[in-house]
């Protein structure tokens, strides 16, 4: 029985094959090592925290701090007469206290909401980074002669201290093009 062994792309910087090697494996096969932790898989993102009972604890007590201050202030300047509402409160102070617990917790409790959604928009864009720089990474090699990294295909070595660039760039390099994909010159007497 034979194993398909696909051959090793050559470096594009010594044009040889013969001290490269996949980072993946050498990552798996020497984790301790000064180069597999240089070229260590990337790290995945860390999901945005969640708004949970605390939040709204937060903004519940924060509201009724606003309220109880908003009904003291119009205590002490309001000139209605006052009712028989709990301790002589005015009912314009009461009116006061609800409608700024009202406000103030619809504040609170949306600044926190806008908070998580702007996380997990970041969360969501620097997942997709980091699945696409994986991706990458999976086909990464390292020519050892050269002591740099590149992708099969690159036309230029990346040096070790550039492989995240090389990771998370927009667009993976261009494969250089072979004899048979060259456009032809002037032969066909166009």
């Amino acid at each position: 029985m034979t194993a398909d062994v696909t051959p090793l792309p050559v470096c594009p910087q010594c044009s040889q094959n013969d001290r490269v090697r996949r980072v993946s494996d050498l990552v798996r096969d020497e984790p301790e090592s000064p180069l597999a932790q240089k070229l260590a898989a990337p790290r995945s993102p860390q999901p945005a925290a969640v708004i949970g009972c605390a939040t709204s604890f937060f903004a519940t007590m924060v509201s009724i701090s606003a309220a109880i201050f908003a009904i003291g202030l119009t205590e002490l300047t309001s000139t209605a007469p006052r009712t028989s509402l709990l301790f002589g409160v005015r009912d314009t102070s009461v009116f006061t206290g609800i409608i700024t617990f009202l406000f103030v917790f619809v504040g609170v409790h949306a600044m926190f909401v806008w908070r998580q959604a702007r996380a997990s928009r970041y969360f969501r864009r620097a997942f997709t980074a980091w699945h696409r720089a994986s991706e990458r990474w999976q086909q990464l090699h390292y020519c050892a002669r050269c002591d740099g990294v590149f992708l099969p295909g690159q036309t230029s070595l990346t040096p070790l201290d550039q492989v995240l660039m090389l990771l998370y760039a927009r667009r993976p390099p261009q494969p250089a093009a072979s004899p048979a994909n060259a456009p032809q010159s002037g032969a066909d007497g166009g």
